[in-house]
Order: structure tokens, then C-alpha cells, then sequence
């Protein structure tokens, strides 16, 4: 099978913070973005325009992106919205070059995550796309619980296929599918990927696997001979969903994804020195 395009790669300090027991100062949440920026990572999704209340470890984005230097970096930023009025807030900001919404096939995890459901996150896709082209925005969708879901909703890969298709007629080509507790076997990421990559031929997939640390490489094995180029990873391998209302087990290596990726092209895919000073800064969190 045809690869999809070139590499991209995805940083999430965002999903590695949400879950912490503890708040980081937006000024040093702002310090680490400014060090992620200098790396060369396609997107960097540094937080969420949510309820404080829901997330507080996500509160003051707008003190984080004052403090945030986008001078000389080809890196984008991308925010996560829940709802319209995130969408709103997210789109007033001028650093701000992607808003990421997370869907589901799961009815059970769009109220547990955003307090939706289909027929109402579908129409709060339609009224961000309207907010993207108004603010010259993109909007990316997270398709959570992406291979499967522990909740027993109805779930297959065709009717994966059709979410997506009803997405794909919205004129949205750019989805992250998610493994959101860290269920997917490798056997299912190679079918899921296999399947909508034919199906889709003219769309980006993007792999977030949350994932315990003994299980990440045949996983991105799957995925790799699959066709998926896009890639999304959190240095330190810690954080996770806190709405599933299951433990969270911790996200894909960035460092990992990394060497990975090195042995099946024969190159950095970034530079190692910029690597190992945004590690140590990481290590300080």
C-alpha cells in the first residue's frame, strides 16, 4: 500500500498535563510550549479551552499563549474544544492555528467527555467549521475511542468508516484516530488503518495510542506498515483522558516514536540535541 505523505509528527503537552494530580503554573506551561516550538514538531497541542471546573489543569490558556514566542517556528499550535463557546474563545486567539474537536462513535464517551451526544457534537462540528473559515482556522478531529470502547455501545470498523464519511462530506480530512484507554491491539490498529487509508485515500490519519510501555512498538509496527505517517507522541510517555472513567496508562513515548521512526527511515526526524533540552525540561513537570 501507497504510504500516506510524508511524516508529521504531534506533540501533546496537553495530554500529558490534563491528568496530573497536580497544576502547573501557565508560565511555566508557556516556557516548556516556547522550548517545544524551537524542535521543528509539525503541531504542538499545548491544552483546551474547557470548563476550569472540568479540567483545572487546563485553566488560563489565555495567560499561556500571551507568554508564548511563535517567531521563527514553523510549528502550529492547536487548541482542544468541547463546545462553541470553546470554539469562540479558541479562535480569539492569534496564536492559535488549529482547533481539535473530540468525536466519537461512542455515545457513552461524548457525554462522559464533552456532555454530548452524536446528532448535538455533529452540529457542534458544523458551527466550528463556520468559526474556522470565519477566523482562517482549521479544525482537526479527534476520533476518540476509535478501536472500540469498553462502555458496550455498538462499534465496528464499518461504522467507523461511516462516521467518517458523514465527516468527510463536511469537507474534513484531517482526523486523529485515538486509542483513548489503551485497548487496540496491534492486529486491530493494521485493519482499522488498512481499511479507512483505502477508503479514504485523499485523507490524513493521525495515530494516538495511549499505551502501557512494553506494548508501544508493535503497535506503531501495525500502524507504520499500514500506511500511517502521522503520528502523535508526549515526551515522557505520562498523561492520558481523566473522562473515561478508567485508569489512564499513559501515552506514546515521543522519545520512543523517535527512535522508531529513525530505523525505518535511516534519519532524525528532529534534531536530537533540541530533543535531549526539552526532555530534561519535561523531566522537571
Amino acid at each position: 500500500m501507497k504510504p500516506n505523505k510524508l511524516i508529521k509528527l504531534t506533540e501533546s503537552p496537553r495530554d500529558a498535563q490534563q491528568g496530573l494530580p497536580y497544576v502547573i503554573a501557565p508560565e511555566k506551561r508557556a516556557a516548556y510550549i516556547n522550548a517545544l516550538m524551537n524542535v521543528g514538531f509539525d503541531v504542538i497541542d499545548f491544552g483546551s479551552f474547557v470548563s476550569p471546573k472540568a479540567i483545572p489543569q487546563m485553566a488560563n490558556q489565555d495567560k499561556v499563549l500571551e507568554l508564548v514566542e511563535k517567531t521563527g517556528s514553523n510549528s502550529k499550535l492547536m487548541a482542544i474544544v468541547g463546545n462553541i463557546r470553546g470554539g469562540i474563545d479558541a479562535a480569539n486567539q492569534p496564536k492559535v492555528d488549529i482547533l481539535g474537536f473530540p468525536y466519537s462513535t461512542s455515545e457513552t464517551f461524548l457525554k462522559k467527555n464533552i456532555n454530548s451526544d452524536q446528532k448535538k457534537a455533529l452540529s457542534t462540528i458544523d458551527g466550528l467549521l463556520e468559526i474556522c473559515t470565519a477566523s482562517g482556522k482549521t479544525l482537526r478531529i479527534f476520533m476518540s475511542m476509535a478501536y472500540g470502547n469498553p462502555y458496550k455501545d455498538p462499534w465496528s470498523i464499518q461504522l467507523l468508516a461511516d462516521h467518517i464519511e458523514q465527516l468527510s462530506e463536511k469537507g474534513i480530512q484531517i482526523i486523529t484516530l485515538a486509542d483513548t484507554i489503551g485497548i487496540a491491539s496491534p492486529e486491530l490498529i493494521s485493519e482499522v488503518y488498512y481499511t479507512l487509508v483505502q477508503k479514504f485515500p485523499d485523507h490524513e490519519f493521525g495515530l494516538h495510542i495511549h499505551t502501557r510501555p512494553n506494548e508501544w512498538q508493535e503497535k506503531l509496527e501495525a500502524a507504520w506498515d499500514a500506511g500511517c505517517r502521522w503520528y502523535e507522541g508526549v515526551i515522557s510517555g505520562v498523561g492520558g483522558c481523566p473522562m473515561t472513567g478508567y485508569e489512564m496508562v499513559g501515552n506514546l513515548n515521543t522519545l520512543n516514536l523517535l527512535d522508531f521512526l529513525k530505523k525505518k527511515t535511516g534519519k532524525e526526524i528532529l534534531d536530537p540535541l533540541k530533543m535531549v533540552d526539552v526532555a530534561n525540561l519535561a523531566a522537571e513537570f
